[in-house]
């Protein structure tokens, strides 16, 4: 179905003033909606069997600043059955009368997805959401004053009495933390705060209230979970994330395009080739030059990323492993993955945080004798996996400890806006290197391997873990192809310059743009803004963290089961707080 299509489709249903506009000339048409039916026309789109836009992969709050006047939210629709993607928009003006918020309605009825998103456009730019079912910050501190990413935000000197190195000190260089009960959104607020007190208050008098973190192995990283147990069961699991909240958004609204790629490599640190190809490929498109990147230099792009993919499957399952309580597959994991990290360290010269592949081309060509060293690595690695299965995969005890354990049905996965092994463990053969057939992709052989149940029920956490198994196995399949390639018809020559694309200026034409690539831990997207064709800062940049969405199906799948079992679900999601906070 075409864009003109779901437009009259649209407007056949709801009539002609449910579209208030439609913008044509970038890359990705969009929809201006009436933004009072925002909830009516995303469900029309989510149930009609002909466009079925089951997927929200991206909510983005807007500040369109203080001389437009306008708030607004873009909705990044994707229909899985027919593989199309939609954009929609609403805006409206707003005083910026902190005792005004700008309001819209809530779509989380329509996509559970969109619950965590519009805290956090409610945290960061101040847009208020009807209808939201709990809308608490969700990146910054209860108590923090102002909205960040909005346009004219202006920091205090001081937090808590800790300076904070911002202009625009307060009068007596202190915050005073107050709730304004004369603002009706945040009155709600304040509600929806209060509201979240009371229930622990209350679980506490006959149930038990635990912290798992935030300083705890088994989170992965930087995160709280706030259990409410009867006994050893768990009856909710509260989130509670921003520990390592580095405000990459922000920092991307006052740096050019090509000096944010370090900050990306930052968000998921465990791949962060993938995190800058992702990032290269949007500025690329909207620069128009995508399709005049040297294909030697495509070639070597998905070769480090596939390496990359490898070398974090491997800190998921060796971490698993030792949370289920096998210490042994942990050690080979790590040993195994110090080959990929120093291999990536010789191209790049940096061992986790890259900033190789560059907007037009990459920092440097493959060192030489890389093809070779990293062909005797695969070599090598192949019997290691076997190994590997038989210690873990086939392992009785982490079988019992996996299987029908955090069952995840593939309609939750989907609504919850999951993806990558998350969603394909589920049973979904949705992967976006085959889906949008990015890069040089297309002109590679591999499967995507999915969840079938083989030890448990469809979804389940060894589902999870072992699809990200058999992924390695087709990684070093690519590798191996992309090997090929580079040492036979794409040969290094004296005169190959792997920066001989990169632009003078980095200076898009006024457009928006979202792009998507598949991440270690799903789909990774970037959400630009470009207002200005001559400026090389993004108006707005947003990135779409796969780990942000997966972790937040958790207290979904976690209900009613063992505190035991809960270690297990986690591990078996595989986020990093890096990118879960952003």
């Amino acid at each position: 179905m075409s864009f003109e299509d779901i437009k009259l489709l649209l407007i056949e249903k709801f009539g002609a003033e449910i579209i208030v506009g439609e913008e044509l000339d970038g890359l990705q048409p969009a929809l201006i909606i009436e933004p009072d039916r925002i909830v009516d026309v995303c469900l029309e789109l989510r149930n009609n069997t002909k466009t079925y836009f089951d997927f929200l992969s991206c909510l983005t709050g807007v500040d369109y600043g203080v001389e437009d006047g306008r708030f607004g939210v873009v909705y990044h629709l994707a229909s899985i059955p027919y593989k199309l993607q939609l954009t929609l928009k609403i805006s409206k003006a707003n005083d910026r009368d902190e005792d005004n918020l700008p309001s819209f309605p809530s779509v989380s009825t329509v996509y559970r997805t969109a619950d965590w998103h519009e805290r956090e456009a409610y945290d960061l730019e101040g847009i208020f959401f009807e209808g939201h079912p709990d809308l608490r910050r969700i990146l910054l501190p209860d108590d923090w004053e102002g909205y960040p990413l909005r346009k004219d935000y202006k920091a205090a000197e001081y937090y808590k009495g800790i300076k904070i190195d911002y202009p625009a000190p307060s009068a007596d260089n202190s915050i005073k933390i107050e709730y304004r009960t004369s603002n009706p959104q945040t009155s709600k607020y304040n509600r929806a705060l209060d509201n979240y007190h009371q229930k622990i208050a209350a679980a506490s008098v006959e149930d038990m209230v635990l912290n798992m973190g935030p300083q705890h192995p088994s989170t992965h990283g930087v995160l709280r979970l706030e259990l409410i147990t009867d006994g050893e069961i768990v009856k909710e699991v509260i989130p509670h994330m921003g520990y390592l909240h580095r405000c990459f958004e922000k920092h991307a609204e006052s740096l050019t395009y090509q000096q944010t790629i370090p900050f990306t490599d930052r968000l998921d640190y465990l791949a962060s080739m993938n995190n800058s190809h992702a990032f290269v490929m949007g500025v690329e498109r909207m620069l128009g030059i995508d399709k005049d990147i040297p294909k030697r230099v495509e070639y070597i792009r998905v070769l480090v990323c596939e390496m990359n993919r490898i070398a974090s499957h491997l800190i998921a399952i060796g971490t698993y492993g030792i949370d289920i309580g096998a210490f042994t597959p942990f050690l080979w994991c790590f040993r195994d993955r110090e080959h990929i990290m120093g291999m990536l360290e010789w191209a790049s010269g940096s061992r986790m945080l890259y900033n190789y592949i560059w907007v037009g081309g990459l920092f440097y060509d493959l060192p030489v004798g890389f093809e070779e060293r990293c062909r005797e690595f695969v070599n090598y690695f192949k019997p290691k996996m076997v190994e590997l299965n038989q210690l873990l995969t086939d392992n009785q005890i982490f079988i019992s400890r996996t299987a029908n354990v955090g069952v995840l049905p593939r309609d939750v996965a989907i609504n919850y806006g999951c993806s990558g092994p998350m969603l394909r463990g589920s049973g979904l053969k949705w992967d976006l290197r085959r889906i949008d057939n990015y890069s040089v992709y297309p002109e590679l052989d591999f499967d995507i391997p999915v969840g079938t149940g083989a030890m448990g029920t469809v979804g389940d956490c060894w589902d999870r873990y072992k699809v990200r198994v058999d992924e390695i196995e087709q990684s070093l399949k690519i590798i191996e192809q992309c090997l090929d390639r580079l040492q036979n018809e794409l040969k290094r020559t004296a005169d190959f310059d792997p920066r001989a694309k990169l632009p003078r200026k980095l200076t898009p034409k006024p457009q928006d743009y979202y792009v998507r690539c598949e991440g270690a831990k799903g789909e990774l997207g970037f959400y630009f803004i470009a207002n200005d064709a001559r400026s090389e800062i993004p108006f707005r940049a947003k990135a779409r963290a796969p780990s942000f969405n997966n972790l937040s199906v958790l207290p979904e799948i976690a209900k009613g089961v063992m505190i035991a079992d809960l270690i297990a679900i986690i591990g078996s999601i595989d986020f990093v707080l890096g990118e879960v906070d952003r």
